[in-house]
């Protein structure tokens, strides 16, 4: 059993024992057993990383090493909830809304109202926010696209997903605390937001029908086939956790997504530069995205 000391920290109750350390070998195995689940990559100096992140999942579970831990993973009855809770815990989950401006920008005064123009006739626009977390990108752009004003009588799929249910079930609820709103207008908060008075926010239920949640596997390329192709796929801040061979399908996989002209929007720190893609590097004014055709 655990128990809080007053000052915060859990410590091992008289019956529980301590996980013995990762040993290099496990640590290998668990490594690759991520990595070809998720696409996520721990180079061998992140080792105390991955033992810091998984040791919490051990010892609830009582077990006394992490080779229990990873035969468990592999071979236990509920190893395909235990890898999801794996997965949970080695994956960094930091979001809020209208984070990264510059993006925003481009994506609001330049992208849109390109494709408004060009599809004019067809009069559907798709967005996809990969790897959107607890949703508050996927919320963000759709806030955008309603105050665009140009796509009125259009038909919007604004799609978004992430590999982690937990995030997902949360992205629905639609209830943020006051660390998703840093950098919000508090204007756009009172519109689009409803207080509950217990210090979060639920959005507002138009803004929610907006937006298609689901569950979705960048690094499984299948995964893509049942997918519509797409104007604009937002996709930051995932892909610097994958390894090459990983984001170097998946970047492939996107551009197959993307309709001619299409646009892949990235993290601020990260580039296609290392990578041998056939996408262009498209200059707007407010940012560098990455267009296809």
């Amino acid at each position: 059993m655990t128990s809080l000391t007053d000052s915060g920290e859990f410590i091992l109750g008289l019956g529980a024992r301590r996980a013995a350390e990762m040993s290099e070998d496990i640590f290998l195995r668990l490594r690759d057993l991520i990595y070809d689940a998720s696409g996520i990559y721990f180079s061998a100096e992140s080792r105390a990383t991955l033992e810091r992140r998984l040791r919490p999942r051990v010892e609830a579970l009582g077990f006394e090493s992490f080779e229990q831990y990873d035969t468990h993973l592999r071979f236990g009855p509920a190893r395909h909830d235990e890898l999801q809770l794996a997965l949970d815990s080695v994956a960094v989950q930091e979001t809020y809304f209208f984070r990264e401006e510059s993006a925003l920008r481009a994506f609001r005064e330049e992208m849109l109202p390109e494709i408004a123009e060009r599809r004019s006739g067809e009069r559907l626009l798709r967005v996809w926010s990969a790897g959107c977390s607890t949703g508050e990108e996927a919320y963000t752009l759709a806030m955008l696209v309603l105050e665009s004003g140009l796509f009125e009588g259009w038909r919007v799929e604004l799609s978004a997903s992430d590999l982690l249910q937990r995030v997902i079930t949360e992205a629905r609820r639609g209830f943020y605390a006051e660390k998703s709103f840093r950098t919000i207008a508090p204007e756009r908060r009172e519109k689009y937001f409803t207080p509950r008075g217990d210090g979060t926010f639920l959005v507002a239920e138009p803004l929610r029908a907006m937006v298609d949640f689901g569950c979705f596997n960048l690094v499984d390329s299948r995964s893509f086939d049942a997918r519509p192709d797409f104007d604009i796929i937002f996709c930051r801040n995932v892909m610097l956790y994958f390894g090459t061979d990983a984001r170097r399908r998946t970047i492939a996989a996107f551009h197959r997504q993307l309709r001619e002209g299409g646009y892949l929007v990235l993290g601020a720190s990260e580039s296609l530069f290392t990578l041998d893609t056939p996408f262009r590097l498209a200059r707007l004014r407010h940012d560098l995205v990455y267009q296809k055709g």
